[in-house]
């Protein structure tokens, strides 16, 4: 018989020292695995087995059953090229076969030296991360579609301001009664419906222009119960719990109740058959935000207005594209796509963060933070002129026109001269600066747009208030952007949302000519 070789037992220290390791090992919540030079397990920790969700027996290669059918062949080739001298580490992400929407993510190593084993396998949990790339994808998406939509209302406006000062003019040479005179109409009522289209779409690329005030929530959203409960019909309870404790913000209160009626809108069309909506306020501290699961949120206080429904609820795949515009689960015909839109683009002009979730009455809730503002609260304006009061006499003035889209310039041109102005015309900012510098030029009120080639609307009012202070201002604009927007607030400048009608035109011009006079 063939002699046995001789066992020589390992040192007592030595076996302690490889326990305390393998209970080290199993204490990580780092997943690990060791290979040998054929790539078969020698090893794993009890987080790796848990993290690929299958059993790993030792003297096997990594079990197939970790990852999905097509993410196989990138497992077995991936621990090849390492064994064969690839460069390491690897990292490989795979689908895991339990799970195929939860990652796996291996990184591959050179196993340190002083262990029986080729290949160090590490698995780590990247679900954080990956929610984290999705959240970021997701704002640099919407950031550039609301730029696209940006771009394209500018334009669109321009569009519509020209056919909707034509239409004006039309309508004027006809009789109610005539053939032509409700077809005109009708007209300008398309007109009037895709300059809300495009408004929608300024709210969304947030590049409209807000009035905000330092108001408090739950006035608004009490004096709007009235209106609310009308639209949501008598199949659908509105349930209010506004804490008195909630502090004021500072947002445009018009804006604020078309984010309150949009939701309650969309609310309703979940609960076909009825049900609750609720509508609640409350203050949130610092201290709690972290709280609330939103990374994205900083460590300030604000105000959350959340609205909750008891409806069909909103699909998780669906979750990320709600906001997103002209994306609609409604069937075609009954609905833009705009609504929800439209509540993103403002609250976030406002400073504010959107989140929608699952309700608690089982269908959606969303959230709304808005910062925490201090100060005295506002009450609107009082109109300046009732609405009997006599009309502003207008006064023969010399209009500097400026404005490169050719079609917009004919109309306004026309309508200020039937209205009594005399009217000099420039075709952009660089062409007006002449007109403007020249001491002999007699320039009464200075009308603008905003966006035009080479200078914009803002840059010349500048460069024209350092020859003529006192120059009278009408800035028009398809959006309106922070600077604009400050702009259009200085003392003798007033502003025009594109799509106008010659009369708000007019009373523009009115409004800039008193300033002088004031």
């Amino acid at each position: 018989m063939a002699e046995q070789p001789h066992l020589v037992p390992l040192p007592y220290a030595v076996r302690e020292t490889g326990l305390q390791l393998r209970r080290l090992l199993d204490a990580l919540p780092l997943g690990l695995a060791l290979l040998d030079h054929k790539g078969d397990l020698l090893t794993c920790n009890d987080a790796f087995a848990l993290s690929v969700g299958c059993e790993c027996p030792a003297g096997s290669p990594l079990p197939h059953e970790m990852t999905v059918a097509a993410d196989r062949p990138s497992l077995t080739d991936g621990v090849k090229r390492a064994l064969y001298g690839a460069h390491l580490p690897i990292e490989l992400r795979l689908r895991k076969l339990a799970r195929s929407d939860e990652p796996l993510v291996l990184t591959i190593a050179a196993a340190p030296p002083g262990l029986a084993a080729t290949l160090l396998v590490a698995v780590r949990d990247v679900r954080e991360q990956l929610r984290l790339e999705r959240q970021v994808a997701q704002a640099t998406k919407m950031q550039a579609i609301g730029q696209l939509a940006g771009g394209v209302a500018h334009d669109f406006n321009n569009i519509l301001t020209a056919n909707l000062g034509l239409v004006e003019q039309l309508i004027e040479r006809h009789q109610l009664g005539d053939d032509d005179f409700d077809d005109l109409e009708q007209v300008r009522l398309n007109n009037a419906r895709g300059a809300e289209l495009v408004r929608q779409l300024l709210a969304f690329a947030r590049q409209q222009t807000l009035r905000p005030q330092l108001i408090d929530v739950g006035a608004v959203i009490e004096a709007l119960a009235t209106l609310l409960r009308r639209l949501l019909g008598t199949a659908v309870t509105l349930e209010l719990d506004l804490r008195t404790e909630s502090w004021p913000v500072r947002v445009d209160p018009g804006q604020l109740e078309q984010v309150i009626v949009n939701l309650a809108v969309n609310a309703r069309d979940a609960m076909p058959a009825g049900g609750t909506l609720r509508i609640t306020t409350r203050a949130i501290l610092a201290a709690d935000v972290p709280a609330l699961g939103y990374s994205v949120m900083p460590a300030s206080d604000f105000l959350e207005i959340a609205v909750s429904d008891s409806g069909t609820g909103i699909p998780k795949e669906l979750g990320a594209k709600i906001f997103e515009p002209f994306f609609t689960t409604k069937e075609a015909g009954k609905g833009t796509g705009l609504g929800l839109s439209t509540v993103y683009g403002i609250v976030k002009q406002t400073g504010g963060f959107v989140f929608n979730d699952t309700a608690a009455l089982g269908g959606t809730v969303f959230s709304l933070y808005f910062p925490r503002a201090d100060g005295i609260l506002e009450t609107p304006p009082a109109e300046s002129r009732s609405a009997d009061a006599s009309p502003v006499t207008r006064r023969v003035a010399d209009v500097l026109l400026v404005e490169d889209d050719r079609s917009v310039r004919l109309v306004l041109n026309r309508a200020l001269l039937k209205a009594g102005f005399k009217v000099a015309e420039a075709v952009d900012a660089l062409a007006a600066l002449p007109i403007i510098e020249d001491p002999e030029r007699v320039i009464d009120v200075l009308v603008t747009d905003v966006m035009m080639p080479g200078m914009d609307g803002t840059e010349l009012v500048r460069r024209a208030r350092l020859c003529r202070p006192d120059l009278p201002v009408v800035l028009m604009s398809g959006y309106a952007e922070p600077p604009q927007r400050e702009r259009a607030s200085d003392p003798g400048t007033a502003f025009l949302a594109k799509p106008f009608a010659a009369a708000a035109l007019l009373a523009a011009v009115d409004q800039a000519l008193a300033s002088t006079l004031a």
